[in-house]
């Protein structure tokens, strides 16, 4: 295979080519290329085609000896790629078939056979060829491109194209990614909701996935075959986040997805997989695309308008310049029936919270809502999920532009800009909280406390403006038949937080004890709400810098073809920065954890070495290793092994071992949610001495501590092992199947705990006064757990043809885990929750109608049932639920409709959840639905329009 290094060298993810994926790219068709003045000299067929692939970014694949021996004439004038084809491949045999945009097979033309004397047997028949699906190509797992066109990867992968995402109706990676099977989505709902309900810390409004329930850090994103940085706050509760809604989806080539552990390929981040998201590079001529959509309650209204033109230049390069503009309004939390803490329509209890008056006992004593909206005044029940937004409010400028330009013979120069600037607005329930007011204000009751939601400060409101920008630039070239790229690139993420809605502590101190804050309804001066309630500002920026040399190329043959090696070294620079106010770093944010100032940075270092040995005709083993080393941190190698076999044309087995390495990010130094408060503890032996101690009897005494939590600078590396085991099986070009079995091992984890959970595996969390005497218990981070992944993943795609009646596709995609056996330290007892909190089943499947200019598609999105805990052990359900222990499983329908008949237009309307039923989920912590899964928006339409010019 011939391709240019600036493709696969851009990516990091080497291209190569999926026997698995068998149907033809429905709804592609032919585009005008333009002419540009083309210079080559005489000389090898091979070396034309690489010299020819390089200068127009395209793929001309080949196997070597189909090329070997040939020559080629000397190539000088302006023409497009077809006609330069045509011209190099004169008299050779062979023809270039154009099978997608920018990709050309290498077939031998038939020749007829001379006549045969008549007693002569006649000849057997030639092997059946298979077609393959050249629109859907692109697969990563290796950095090394494949010579084999019919080459199947080690490694389950999945490609998402241009035109099936264009198709898809999506109008973010976000909401493209979150359905796929064995994708679990971080709603930016849920990732706001940072530490549940009893904290109050909205700060984050980022959106990312994860893929094998293993959270997000072991899942490492790409954008072209390189690291960007982070979204500039830390998660509390799940550390660093990619936050895939700065990337514009109209801005993206194709989403590819490595199922499996590859840190030895990719580095860190890499255990449970990698999702690359491939920019657009270059295009022929302009395009607009135009969008508006809403739901079928008329409200959750977004449109989009993008903007592209590919260009080329004098000396016989190409670019890409592109605008996007989006605008999502936000979706209410009262704008859906079910979004309620009232589970009683599903027999279960009412959650509603009972605002007034509790006694010593906490019991409730008389109703007092004075300052509630007349919805809540008259029964005083606070649904904290009518004020919790389904989707913020998002609006979203985006610049992009690439270039490839010739420097001299078999060498290119690449530089590749993207800028995006997003609002967003987030919308969380009143700050409530137990307010114990002192004897003698006007609104205390004698010996009790007062539950009080702060509803004339409104509901806590996030406004998040965040910065991202990501800038590469690279040169890459031919060494004889080696390709090299040295690139330098940076990614920053700056992220703006302000706050309305919280308490300040001091604040609330100040105005029940000295200025006499009223809570019976009697409206406060607008000077004591600010004091009670100011603006919260955070400010977070996360930088990451990289530098890189590879090399590729043939090493020596083997009986199966050439061996081909690819190496090279990467160096990182990280950087975290958190800018706090004075309240957050004086913990002055009521039912909030303290935030501390921060300028983090840390380098990094990585060697990589990958081969790919054909051993014989249809067996081939892939060896990688990678050498990681981190400021800070102990070095380590992480290597992989691969192979396939294929006793058959139409089957291939495969295998993968891999092991990974991921030292703790930035983001990882940071301190669990902890109130800080005092509680009582039983005094036993490992507690030792008390510095305050209460006895009850001779044989029973309690110690008084305080409880906090800390950072912990310490961590270890976490560590996994993997294993992938499947096949392929394509008997004819209409059918293909594949499963593979697959299990991630996870161990080191680092997870947050203290000595109430397992003194040994927590031994700073008890803290001593100088006597040696306890005085506080912590919370903090410590490589304690393990977890177990296994499970399954199966796809198939067929096709039919019906002649006058269209053609016809299908495919169905499916995931199952089936267990997660977590340990959270070496004394707690492994616990298998596959199936409990979230489903273990996925599946995607779609039916395909393509006749004339007009295509449509049903689609479904289904996921499986799961059972519902919070009971009294780990995986027990709740005594209230009664029967409803399981939420069942839910199936979505999706409809698209495409025309192509008028000239350069393209017009399509999508339908999601057509049978717009309303979500269920039988957690009742939960406010109605699965965040993760669920779409709140039910029935929505969207209209497109793409014209290209």
């Amino acid at each position: 295979m011939v391709t240019a290094p600036s493709a696969w060298r851009r990516s990091s993810l080497v291209l190569a080519m999926s026997g698995l994926l068998a149907l033809p790219p429905w709804g592609w068709a032919a585009e005008p290329q333009a002419a540009r003045m083309l210079d080559l000299p005489a000389g090898t067929l091979d070396e034309a085609l690489k010299r020819l692939a390089l200068q127009e970014g395209l793929q001309v694949l080949y196997a070597p000896s189909v090329v070997r021996g040939r020559q080629a004439r000397a190539l000088h004038g302006r023409m497009d790629v077809e006609q330069a084809l045509r011209h190099l491949l004169e008299g050779s045999g062979l023809r270039a078939i154009r099978s997608a945009p920018g990709t050309y097979v290498l077939r031998e033309v038939a020749q007829a056979p001379a006549p045969a004397p008549a007693a002569a047997r006649e000849p057997d028949p030639p092997p059946r060829q298979r077609t393959v699906d050249m629109a859907r190509l692109e697969v990563i797992g290796s950095r090394i491109p494949r010579v084999d066109i019919d080459a199947v990867t080690t490694s389950p992968m999945t490609l998402i194209g241009r035109d099936e995402i264009e198709a898809s109706g999506y109008q973010t990676l976000f909401e493209l990614l979150r359905f796929q099977p064995g994708m679990t989505g971080h709603h930016p709902v849920a990732v706001a909701a940072d530490g549940g309900p009893n904290f109050q810390q909205p700060f984050n409004i980022a959106a990312t996935t994860s893929l094998n329930a293993l959270g997000p850090r072991a899942t490492l994103f790409l954008v072209d075959g390189r690291r960007v940085a982070n979204y500039g706050l830390t998660s509390s509760e799940l550390g660093g986040l990619t936050d895939l809604d700065v990337i514009p989806l109209s801005m993206v080539e194709r989403v590819e997805i490595l199922r499996g552990g590859a840190s030895a390929i990719y580095g860190a981040d890499a255990m449970a997989g990698v999702v690359n998201i491939i920019l657009r590079k270059q295009q022929d001529g302009g395009e607009l695309i135009v969008r508006h959509g809403q739901s079928g309650e008329g409200d959750a209204q977004e449109q989009r308008v993008s903007l592209s033109h590919g260009f080329a230049t004098p000396r016989g390069g190409n670019g890409l310049v592109a605008l996007d503009w989006f605008d999502r309004d936000a979706l209410a939390g009262d704008s859906r029936d079910w979004h309620t803490y009232d589970h009683s329509r599903h027999g279960l209890p009412d959650w509603r919270i009972p605002l007034g008056y509790r006694d010593a006992n906490l019991r409730l004593v008389r109703l007092q809502c004075g300052n509630a909206p007349p919805a809540i005044a008259a029964t005083c029940l606070f649904d904290p999920a009518r004020y919790i937004s389904l989707q913020p409010e998002s609006r979203r400028t985006s610049v992009y532009g690439a270039l490839a330009e010739p420097l001299w013979e078999g060498t290119t120069f690449e530089l590749d800009l993207r800028y995006s600037e997003a609002r967003q607005a987030l919308q969380n329930p009143p700050f409530r909280a137990r307010v114990n007011l002192p004897a003698g204000h006007p609104d205390s009751l004698p010996g009790g406390s007062l539950d009080y939601a702060y509803f004339e400060v409104g509901p806590v409101r996030n406004r998040n403006r965040n910065h991202s920008f990501d800038g590469t630039a690279s040169v890459t070239g031919w060494l004889g038949d080696w390709t090299w790229e040295a690139a330098l690139s940076h990614h920053a993420n700056v992220v703006e937080s302000r706050i309305d809605g919280l308490v300040s502590t001091r604040g609330v101190e100040q105005s029940v004890f000295v200025d006499r804050y009223r809570f019976d309804g009697t409206p406060n001066p607008a000077s004591l709400l600010g004091m009670v309630s100011p603006t919260f500002a955070l400010d977070g920026r996360a930088q990451v810098a990289q530098v890189s040399l590879g090399f590729e190329g043939p090493l020596f043959s083997l009986p199966g073809g050439p061996a081909r090696l690819a190496t090279g070294v990467e160096g990182t620079r990280n950087r975290l920065v958190h800018e706090p106010d004075a309240r957050l770093q004086q913990d002055d944010l009521a039912l909030g954890t303290p935030k501390r100032a921060l300028d983090s940075r840390r380098d990094g270092g990585a060697v990589y070495a990958e081969m790919v040995l054909p051993l014989r005709k249809g067996l081939e083993a892939e060896l990688a290793v990678r050498y990681d080393r981190q400021q800070g941190y102990d070095s380590r190698y992480s290597p992989r092994f691969g192979l396939k076999w294929s006793p058959w044309q139409s089957l291939t087995l495969r295998a993968t071992a891999a092991t990974g390495y991921r030292a703790p990010s930035l983001f990882e130094l940071r301190r669990p949610n902890v109130f800080e408060s005092q509680t009582f503890v039983r005094k036993v032996p490992v507690v030792g001495d008390c510095a305050v101690e209460l006895e009850i009897s001779r044989d029973l005494a309690y110690c008084l501590v305080d409880v906090g939590a800390f950072e912990n600078p310490d961590l270890e590396p976490e560590t996994s092992r993997s294993h992938t085991l499947g096949f392929v099986w394509a008997p004819s070009a209409d059918f293909s199947l594949s499963f593979d079995h697959f299990r991630i091992r996870r161990d080191n984890e680092i997870l947050a705990g203290n000595a109430f959970d397992d003194v040994d595996a927590f031994p700073d969390s008890l803290r001593r006064d100088a006597l040696g005497r306890l005085v506080a218990i912590d919370s903090y981070f410590e490589n304690t757990g393990r977890t177990d992944v296994r499970g399954w993943e199966a796809e198939m795609r067929t096709q039919l043809d019906a002649g006058d009646a269209g053609r016809f596709s299908l495919l169905v995609s499916a995931h199952h885990t089936s267990s997660i056996e977590r340990q959270s330290w070496p004394s707690a007892p492994r616990v298998d929750s596959a199936g409990y909190d979230a489903p273990n089943t996925q599946l995607l499947a779609s039916v395909q109608w393509l006749k004339g200019h007009w295509t449509s598609t049903l689609g479904l999105r289904a996921r499986g049932p799961f059972h519902v805990t919070g009971g009294d052990s780990a995986l027990a359900c709740p005594g209230y639920n009664g029967n409803r222990c399981e939420t069942p499983g839910r199936g979505v329908v999706d409809f698209d409709l495409a025309y192509t008949g008028f000239p350069n237009l393209r017009l399509s309307l999508n339908v999601r959840d057509l049978a717009d039923r309303d979500p269920v989920n039988y957690d009742t912590r939960q406010d109605g639905y699965n965040v993760a899964f669920d779409d709140p928006r039910g029935r929505f339409f969207l209209l497109s329009a793409r014209y290209r010019f």
